[in-house]
């Protein structure tokens, strides 16, 4: 059921593309070897497997195919920044780098129509100094030795 695949919480995520269900483990290799990688942490939607691949600093773009063949992928900023990452309103459809994508590596696709809004018109909100995973550590540490001293300053 094609249209089932439109049902998600998350709205930035493009489903507009199907691939045959043959084809997809071609698809993975052919990602594979132009530099997509498993992802650590693996939101399970069904897919038969995800990938991701950053396309600049602060942009990655996130791939996965379901059983029937379906893609489902957006673009957000990478984990290695942690707040940017996990704020959704840094994620967008990645909608018109799907056919590019897929004609690049040699994947015949079919259009999943109709086209949602989100797809068409991308709301592209970039992070402004977003902080690294390990600067966020950092900050806490200082942050909790501050807290500790002042909480001994009032101990005497």
């Amino acid at each position: 059921m094609i249209s089932d695949t439109r049902n998600s919480s998350d709205i930035n995520h493009c489903r507009c593309f199907k691939i045959d269900p043959k084809d997809i483990e071609l698809c993975k290799e052919k990602l594979v070897a132009l530099g997509f990688e498993a992802q650590i942490i693996e939101e399970n939607h069904g897919q038969v497997f995800g990938l991701k691949h950053k396309l600049l600093e602060l942009l990655q773009i996130h791939f996965k195919v379901m059983p029937n063949g379906v893609i489902e992928s957006e673009l957000e900023p990478p984990a290695t920044y942690p707040g940017a990452h996990l704020n959704k309103k840094h994620s967008f459809s990645s909608h018109y780098g799907i056919p590019i994508l897929l004609t690049s590596i040699g994947i015949k696709y079919e259009v999943i129509p109709p086209i949602p809004e989100t797809c068409l018109h991308p709301e592209i909100i970039n992070p402004t100094g977003p902080l690294k995973w390990w600067e966020m550590i950092i900050l806490g540490l200082i942050a909790a030795g501050i807290g500790y001293l002042v909480l001994q300053s009032f101990k005497k």
